[in-house]
Protein backbone atom coordinates (compact mmCIF):
# COMPACT_ATOMS: atom_id res chain seq x y z
CA UNK A 1 0.00 0.00 0.00
CA UNK A 2 2.97 2.35 -0.42
CA UNK A 3 2.67 2.80 -4.20
CA UNK A 4 -0.44 3.68 -6.22
CA UNK A 5 -1.16 3.09 -9.92
CA UNK A 6 -3.37 5.15 -12.25
CA UNK A 7 -4.27 4.75 -15.94
CA UNK A 8 -5.30 7.25 -18.59
CA UNK A 9 -8.72 6.90 -20.23
CA UNK A 10 -7.30 5.25 -23.35
CA UNK A 11 -4.92 3.11 -21.24
CA UNK A 12 -1.90 4.45 -23.15
CA UNK A 13 -0.26 5.99 -20.05
CA UNK A 14 0.38 4.69 -16.54
CA UNK A 15 1.18 6.82 -13.47
CA UNK A 16 3.05 5.29 -10.55
CA UNK A 17 2.89 7.53 -7.48
CA UNK A 18 4.52 7.42 -4.04
CA UNK A 19 5.07 9.75 -1.05
CA UNK A 20 8.40 10.33 0.68
CA UNK A 21 8.75 10.10 4.45
CA UNK A 22 8.16 13.70 5.69
CA UNK A 23 11.22 15.85 6.39
CA UNK A 24 9.40 17.69 9.17
CA UNK A 25 7.16 16.05 11.77
CA UNK A 26 4.97 19.13 12.19
CA UNK A 27 2.25 19.50 9.54
CA UNK A 28 2.57 23.30 9.72
CA UNK A 29 6.19 23.09 8.50
CA UNK A 30 6.32 20.02 6.27
CA UNK A 31 5.85 20.16 2.49
CA UNK A 32 5.13 16.68 1.15
CA UNK A 33 7.38 15.24 -1.55
CA UNK A 34 5.48 13.15 -4.10
CA UNK A 35 7.13 10.86 -6.62
CA UNK A 36 5.54 10.86 -10.09
CA UNK A 37 6.62 8.29 -12.68
CA UNK A 38 4.83 8.16 -16.04
CA UNK A 39 5.15 5.19 -18.42
CA UNK A 40 3.56 4.13 -21.68
CA UNK A 41 1.50 0.94 -21.85
CA UNK A 42 4.65 -1.13 -22.50
CA UNK A 43 6.11 0.28 -19.27
CA UNK A 44 8.70 2.31 -21.18
CA UNK A 45 9.50 5.42 -19.07
CA UNK A 46 8.28 8.79 -20.37
CA UNK A 47 9.21 11.07 -17.46
CA UNK A 48 9.65 10.97 -13.70
CA UNK A 49 10.19 13.56 -11.00
CA UNK A 50 9.86 14.07 -7.26
CA UNK A 51 7.78 17.21 -6.70
CA UNK A 52 7.47 19.31 -3.58
CA UNK A 53 3.94 20.33 -2.73
CA UNK A 54 3.34 24.11 -2.93
CA UNK A 55 1.55 24.15 0.45
CA UNK A 56 2.32 22.63 3.84
CA UNK A 57 0.46 19.54 5.05
CA UNK A 58 -1.62 21.78 7.32
CA UNK A 59 -2.61 23.94 4.34
CA UNK A 60 -3.64 21.19 1.93
CA UNK A 61 -5.12 17.70 1.73
CA UNK A 62 -4.24 15.63 -1.33
CA UNK A 63 -7.52 14.02 -2.42
CA UNK A 64 -6.95 12.44 -5.83
CA UNK A 65 -4.48 11.70 -8.64
CA UNK A 66 -4.73 10.85 -12.31
CA UNK A 67 -2.79 10.93 -15.60
CA UNK A 68 -4.09 11.92 -19.03
CA UNK A 69 -3.34 10.42 -22.45
CA UNK A 70 -0.65 13.07 -23.09
CA UNK A 71 1.30 12.11 -19.97
CA UNK A 72 0.25 15.10 -17.81
CA UNK A 73 -0.30 14.35 -14.11
CA UNK A 74 -3.06 15.98 -12.04
CA UNK A 75 -3.24 16.18 -8.26
CA UNK A 76 -6.49 17.31 -6.65
CA UNK A 77 -6.02 19.19 -3.38
CA UNK A 78 -8.29 20.76 -0.80
CA UNK A 79 -6.47 24.03 -0.05
CA UNK A 80 -7.04 25.53 3.40
CA UNK A 81 -5.07 28.78 3.24
CA UNK A 82 -8.24 30.91 3.30
CA UNK A 83 -11.17 30.96 5.71
CA UNK A 84 -13.19 28.94 3.19
CA UNK A 85 -11.35 25.86 1.84
CA UNK A 86 -11.45 25.29 -1.91
CA UNK A 87 -10.52 22.59 -4.43
CA UNK A 88 -7.46 23.14 -6.62
CA UNK A 89 -5.91 21.06 -9.39
CA UNK A 90 -2.12 20.91 -9.69
CA UNK A 91 -1.08 20.01 -13.24
CA UNK A 92 2.43 18.59 -13.74
CA UNK A 93 3.86 18.21 -17.25
CA UNK A 94 7.11 16.61 -18.46
CA UNK A 95 8.53 19.91 -19.75
CA UNK A 96 7.39 22.25 -16.91
CA UNK A 97 9.09 22.29 -13.50
CA UNK A 98 6.40 24.11 -11.51
CA UNK A 99 2.76 23.01 -11.48
CA UNK A 100 -0.04 24.91 -13.15
CA UNK A 101 -2.61 25.74 -10.47
CA UNK A 102 -6.28 25.59 -11.46
CA UNK A 103 -8.92 26.60 -8.92
CA UNK A 104 -11.85 24.18 -9.20
CA UNK A 105 -14.30 25.40 -6.57
CA UNK A 106 -15.96 23.34 -3.88
CA UNK A 107 -17.79 26.15 -2.03
CA UNK A 108 -16.16 25.36 1.30
CA UNK A 109 -17.48 21.80 1.39
CA UNK A 110 -15.72 18.95 3.16
CA UNK A 111 -14.62 16.02 0.98
CA UNK A 112 -13.38 13.61 3.64
CA UNK A 113 -15.77 10.93 2.32
CA UNK A 114 -13.87 10.38 -0.92
CA UNK A 115 -13.27 12.24 -4.15
CA UNK A 116 -11.40 11.07 -7.23
CA UNK A 117 -9.97 12.28 -10.53
CA UNK A 118 -10.38 10.44 -13.81
CA UNK A 119 -9.65 11.31 -17.41
CA UNK A 120 -12.58 10.92 -19.79
CA UNK A 121 -13.21 11.11 -23.50
CA UNK A 122 -11.47 13.92 -25.45
CA UNK A 123 -8.95 14.56 -22.66
CA UNK A 124 -11.38 16.09 -20.15
CA UNK A 125 -10.60 15.55 -16.46
CA UNK A 126 -13.54 14.60 -14.25
CA UNK A 127 -13.63 15.33 -10.54
CA UNK A 128 -16.33 13.52 -8.56
CA UNK A 129 -17.04 12.27 -5.06
CA UNK A 130 -19.07 12.63 -1.88
CA UNK A 131 -19.18 15.81 0.18
CA UNK A 132 -20.48 16.13 3.72
CA UNK A 133 -19.75 16.97 7.33
CA UNK A 134 -17.79 15.04 9.93
CA UNK A 135 -18.66 11.36 9.33
CA UNK A 136 -21.74 11.86 7.16
CA UNK A 137 -22.00 12.13 3.37
CA UNK A 138 -24.66 14.63 2.32
CA UNK A 139 -24.41 14.49 -1.46
CA UNK A 140 -22.50 14.00 -4.69
CA UNK A 141 -20.09 16.56 -6.16
CA UNK A 142 -18.99 16.68 -9.80
CA UNK A 143 -17.00 19.07 -12.02
CA UNK A 144 -15.14 18.83 -15.35
CA UNK A 145 -11.86 20.41 -16.47
CA UNK A 146 -11.74 20.82 -20.24
CA UNK A 147 -8.57 20.75 -22.38
CA UNK A 148 -8.25 24.56 -22.18
CA UNK A 149 -8.08 24.50 -18.39
CA UNK A 150 -11.65 25.75 -17.84
CA UNK A 151 -13.77 24.27 -15.05
CA UNK A 152 -17.36 23.61 -16.12
CA UNK A 153 -20.50 21.79 -15.01
CA UNK A 154 -19.72 22.06 -11.30
CA UNK A 155 -22.72 20.54 -9.52
CA UNK A 156 -23.78 19.58 -5.99
CA UNK A 157 -26.50 16.92 -5.74
CA UNK A 158 -27.94 16.22 -2.28
CA UNK A 159 -28.84 12.64 -1.41
CA UNK A 160 -32.67 12.70 -1.34
CA UNK A 161 -34.36 12.04 1.99
CA UNK A 162 -36.45 9.33 0.28
CA UNK A 163 -33.26 7.36 -0.45
CA UNK A 164 -31.73 7.95 2.99
CA UNK A 165 -34.90 6.62 4.65
CA UNK A 166 -35.01 3.37 2.70
CA UNK A 167 -34.61 0.19 4.77
CA UNK A 168 -34.35 1.87 8.17
CA UNK A 169 -36.75 1.80 11.12
CA UNK A 170 -39.84 4.03 10.98
CA UNK A 171 -38.76 5.97 14.08
CA UNK A 172 -35.45 6.88 12.46
CA UNK A 173 -37.29 7.86 9.27
CA UNK A 174 -39.46 10.31 11.24
CA UNK A 175 -36.38 11.88 12.91
CA UNK A 176 -34.72 12.38 9.52
CA UNK A 177 -37.87 13.98 8.09
CA UNK A 178 -38.08 16.42 11.01
CA UNK A 179 -34.43 17.42 10.50
CA UNK A 180 -35.13 17.96 6.81
CA UNK A 181 -38.14 20.16 7.61
CA UNK A 182 -35.97 22.32 9.89
CA UNK A 183 -33.41 22.81 7.12
CA UNK A 184 -30.77 20.60 8.70
CA UNK A 185 -28.61 18.37 6.52
CA UNK A 186 -29.41 14.68 6.70
CA UNK A 187 -26.63 12.45 5.43
CA UNK A 188 -25.43 8.86 5.24
CA UNK A 189 -23.07 7.75 8.02
CA UNK A 190 -19.59 6.68 6.80
CA UNK A 191 -20.46 6.45 3.11
CA UNK A 192 -17.14 6.30 1.27
CA UNK A 193 -16.30 6.50 -2.43
CA UNK A 194 -14.73 3.40 -4.00
CA UNK A 195 -14.47 4.36 -7.68
CA UNK A 196 -15.79 6.53 -10.47
CA UNK A 197 -16.30 5.25 -14.00
CA UNK A 198 -16.45 7.37 -17.16
CA UNK A 199 -18.41 6.08 -20.15
CA UNK A 200 -17.80 6.87 -23.81
CA UNK A 201 -20.42 9.65 -23.84
CA UNK A 202 -18.89 11.53 -20.91
CA UNK A 203 -21.33 10.32 -18.25
CA UNK A 204 -20.13 9.20 -14.82
CA UNK A 205 -21.03 6.40 -12.44
CA UNK A 206 -20.02 6.70 -8.77
CA UNK A 207 -19.80 3.59 -6.61
CA UNK A 208 -19.58 3.74 -2.82
CA UNK A 209 -20.18 1.68 0.30
CA UNK A 210 -20.93 2.34 3.96
CA UNK A 211 -18.05 0.87 5.98
CA UNK A 212 -16.99 1.62 9.56
CA UNK A 213 -15.45 0.01 12.64
CA UNK A 214 -16.00 0.07 16.38
CA UNK A 215 -13.34 -0.84 18.95
CA UNK A 216 -14.43 -1.90 22.44
CA UNK A 217 -12.09 -2.47 25.40
CA UNK A 218 -12.97 -3.76 28.85
CA UNK A 219 -10.69 -4.56 31.76
CA UNK A 220 -10.43 -7.34 34.33
CA UNK A 221 -11.12 -6.97 38.01
CA UNK A 222 -7.89 -5.05 38.53
CA UNK A 223 -9.06 -2.11 36.39
CA UNK A 224 -6.97 -0.28 33.80
CA UNK A 225 -3.75 -0.65 35.77
CA UNK A 226 -4.58 -3.91 37.53
CA UNK A 227 -3.78 -7.54 36.90
CA UNK A 228 -6.96 -8.34 35.00
CA UNK A 229 -5.65 -7.18 31.63
CA UNK A 230 -7.45 -5.64 28.66
CA UNK A 231 -10.13 -7.43 26.68
CA UNK A 232 -10.46 -5.78 23.28
CA UNK A 233 -12.67 -6.52 20.31
CA UNK A 234 -13.08 -4.89 16.89
CA UNK A 235 -16.40 -4.83 15.05
CA UNK A 236 -16.51 -4.26 11.28
CA UNK A 237 -19.69 -3.09 9.55
CA UNK A 238 -20.10 -3.44 5.77
CA UNK A 239 -23.44 -1.89 4.93
CA UNK A 240 -25.38 -0.37 2.04
CA UNK A 241 -23.87 0.41 -1.35
CA UNK A 242 -24.69 3.54 -3.38
CA UNK A 243 -24.71 3.69 -7.16
CA UNK A 244 -25.12 7.12 -8.81
CA UNK A 245 -25.36 8.02 -12.50
CA UNK A 246 -24.39 11.55 -13.64
CA UNK A 247 -25.06 12.84 -17.16
CA UNK A 248 -22.30 14.36 -19.37
CA UNK A 249 -23.73 17.80 -18.40
CA UNK A 250 -23.29 17.04 -14.69
CA UNK A 251 -26.97 16.42 -13.94
CA UNK A 252 -28.20 13.63 -11.67
CA UNK A 253 -29.86 10.88 -13.73
CA UNK A 254 -30.51 8.41 -10.91
CA UNK A 255 -29.22 7.33 -7.51
CA UNK A 256 -29.76 3.93 -5.91
CA UNK A 257 -29.27 2.66 -2.36
CA UNK A 258 -28.53 -1.07 -2.49
CA UNK A 259 -29.03 -2.53 0.94
CA UNK A 260 -26.90 -5.13 2.72
CA UNK A 261 -25.82 -5.71 6.32
CA UNK A 262 -22.52 -7.60 6.69
CA UNK A 263 -20.64 -7.92 9.97
CA UNK A 264 -17.39 -9.25 11.40
CA UNK A 265 -16.05 -9.30 14.95
CA UNK A 266 -12.43 -9.92 16.01
CA UNK A 267 -10.92 -10.33 19.44
CA UNK A 268 -12.99 -10.29 22.60
CA UNK A 269 -10.41 -12.36 24.49
CA UNK A 270 -7.49 -11.27 26.60
CA UNK A 271 -4.41 -10.70 24.51
CA UNK A 272 -5.31 -8.20 21.76
CA UNK A 273 -3.99 -4.82 22.89
CA UNK A 274 -6.10 -1.67 22.42
CA UNK A 275 -3.22 -0.07 20.47
CA UNK A 276 -3.02 -2.97 18.00
CA UNK A 277 -6.81 -2.95 17.65
CA UNK A 278 -6.83 0.76 16.74
CA UNK A 279 -4.01 0.31 14.19
CA UNK A 280 -5.76 -2.67 12.56
CA UNK A 281 -9.13 -0.91 12.47
CA UNK A 282 -7.77 2.36 11.06
CA UNK A 283 -5.01 1.38 8.64
CA UNK A 284 -6.03 -1.86 6.96
CA UNK A 285 -8.36 -1.69 3.97
CA UNK A 286 -11.84 -3.18 4.20
CA UNK A 287 -10.88 -5.95 1.76
CA UNK A 288 -7.73 -6.82 3.74
CA UNK A 289 -9.78 -7.07 6.94
CA UNK A 290 -12.36 -9.51 5.61
CA UNK A 291 -12.02 -11.04 2.15
CA UNK A 292 -15.52 -12.53 2.11
CA UNK A 293 -17.34 -9.26 2.83
CA UNK A 294 -17.89 -6.02 0.86
CA UNK A 295 -18.85 -6.44 -2.81
CA UNK A 296 -17.62 -7.08 -6.35
CA UNK A 297 -18.60 -4.59 -9.07
CA UNK A 298 -19.01 -5.76 -12.67
CA UNK A 299 -20.25 -3.92 -15.74
CA UNK A 300 -21.87 -5.14 -18.93
CA UNK A 301 -22.95 -3.13 -21.96
CA UNK A 302 -26.39 -2.39 -20.50
CA UNK A 303 -26.21 -3.11 -16.76
CA UNK A 304 -24.26 -2.72 -13.53
CA UNK A 305 -23.84 -5.71 -11.19
CA UNK A 306 -22.87 -5.71 -7.51
CA UNK A 307 -22.26 -9.18 -6.04
CA UNK A 308 -21.92 -10.00 -2.33
CA UNK A 309 -22.69 -12.59 0.34
CA UNK A 310 -26.02 -12.05 2.07
CA UNK A 311 -28.50 -13.51 4.50
CA UNK A 312 -31.32 -15.20 2.57
CA UNK A 313 -33.86 -13.40 4.82
CA UNK A 314 -33.09 -10.17 2.94
CA UNK A 315 -34.11 -11.30 -0.52
CA UNK A 316 -37.62 -9.76 -0.40
CA UNK A 317 -37.05 -7.10 2.27
CA UNK A 318 -39.69 -4.31 2.68
CA UNK A 319 -38.30 -0.76 2.48
CA UNK A 320 -39.22 0.08 6.10
CA UNK A 321 -37.39 -2.95 7.56
CA UNK A 322 -33.76 -3.24 8.65
CA UNK A 323 -31.92 -6.08 6.85
CA UNK A 324 -30.89 -9.21 8.73
CA UNK A 325 -27.18 -9.46 9.54
CA UNK A 326 -24.80 -11.68 7.57
CA UNK A 327 -21.75 -12.85 9.53
CA UNK A 328 -18.30 -13.23 8.01
CA UNK A 329 -17.30 -16.87 7.68
CA UNK A 330 -20.87 -18.14 8.12
CA UNK A 331 -21.58 -19.34 4.61
CA UNK A 332 -24.27 -17.19 3.03
CA UNK A 333 -25.98 -16.77 -0.32
CA UNK A 334 -24.09 -15.20 -3.21
CA UNK A 335 -26.46 -12.38 -4.15
CA UNK A 336 -26.51 -9.92 -7.03
CA UNK A 337 -28.04 -6.50 -7.59
CA UNK A 338 -28.61 -5.68 -11.25
CA UNK A 339 -29.04 -1.98 -12.12
CA UNK A 340 -29.95 -0.90 -15.64
CA UNK A 341 -27.57 1.83 -16.83
CA UNK A 342 -30.18 3.81 -18.76
CA UNK A 343 -33.15 3.73 -16.37
CA UNK A 344 -31.66 2.84 -12.99
CA UNK A 345 -34.18 -0.01 -12.60
CA UNK A 346 -33.03 -2.44 -9.87
CA UNK A 347 -33.55 -6.17 -9.55
CA UNK A 348 -32.10 -8.55 -6.97
CA UNK A 349 -31.43 -12.28 -7.17
CA UNK A 350 -29.94 -14.96 -4.94
CA UNK A 351 -27.53 -16.96 -7.11
CA UNK A 352 -26.69 -19.91 -4.85
CA UNK A 353 -26.11 -21.07 -1.27
CA UNK A 354 -22.38 -21.53 -0.62
CA UNK A 355 -23.20 -24.42 1.75
CA UNK A 356 -25.12 -26.31 -0.92
CA UNK A 357 -24.18 -25.79 -4.57
CA UNK A 358 -26.01 -28.57 -6.41
CA UNK A 359 -25.69 -30.70 -3.29
CA UNK A 360 -22.04 -29.80 -2.62
CA UNK A 361 -20.71 -27.42 0.08
CA UNK A 362 -17.92 -25.01 -0.93
CA UNK A 363 -15.51 -23.00 1.21
CA UNK A 364 -13.09 -20.07 1.40
CA UNK A 365 -15.14 -17.59 -0.59
CA UNK A 366 -13.33 -14.32 -1.38
CA UNK A 367 -14.93 -11.37 -3.12
CA UNK A 368 -11.90 -10.98 -5.40
CA UNK A 369 -12.29 -14.54 -6.68
CA UNK A 370 -15.22 -13.43 -8.85
CA UNK A 371 -14.32 -12.80 -12.51
CA UNK A 372 -16.45 -11.85 -15.51
CA UNK A 373 -15.79 -13.99 -18.58
CA UNK A 374 -18.66 -12.79 -20.79
CA UNK A 375 -21.37 -10.14 -20.59
CA UNK A 376 -23.75 -12.72 -19.14
CA UNK A 377 -21.32 -15.00 -17.28
CA UNK A 378 -19.11 -14.98 -14.19
CA UNK A 379 -16.72 -17.55 -12.72
CA UNK A 380 -16.27 -17.95 -8.96
CA UNK A 381 -13.42 -19.91 -7.36
CA UNK A 382 -13.96 -21.91 -4.15
CA UNK A 383 -12.11 -24.48 -2.06
CA UNK A 384 -13.64 -27.95 -2.28
CA UNK A 385 -11.47 -29.60 0.45
CA UNK A 386 -8.96 -32.45 0.01
CA UNK A 387 -6.59 -29.88 -1.52
CA UNK A 388 -8.93 -29.24 -4.44
CA UNK A 389 -10.32 -25.97 -5.78
CA UNK A 390 -13.41 -25.68 -7.94
CA UNK A 391 -14.67 -23.08 -10.41
CA UNK A 392 -18.39 -22.35 -10.62
CA UNK A 393 -19.70 -20.84 -13.84
CA UNK A 394 -22.84 -18.74 -13.36
CA UNK A 395 -25.11 -17.14 -15.97
CA UNK A 396 -26.04 -13.86 -14.26
CA UNK A 397 -28.90 -12.99 -16.64
CA UNK A 398 -30.98 -16.06 -15.85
Amino acid sequence: NKIDFYESFDKSKVLIMYRRVPDQKRDKKNHDKIGLMVYDNNLEPIWNREVKMPYTEAEMDNLGYTVDSKGNVYILALVKTNEEPYLELLKYSPDIDNPIKIKVGGEGKSFSHGIQLQEGKNGQIYCAGFYGRKKHSDGVYVSVLDTRGNVKNEKFHEIPIEIINQYIKEGKQEKNEKKEEKGKEVGVYELGLDQILIDGNGGLTLIGEVFYTKTRTSYGSGGVGGMGGAKTSIEYFYKEMFLTKISPEGELEWMKKLIKNQYKREGGTFGMSPVFARIRANYFSKIQISKDLSYKYLRTETDHYLLFLDNIKNLNLPENKKPAKHLSGAGGYLTAYKVNDETGAVSKASLFDTRNVNGMPVYQFEINRISKTKDDEIIVEFYKKKKQDIFLRVNINR
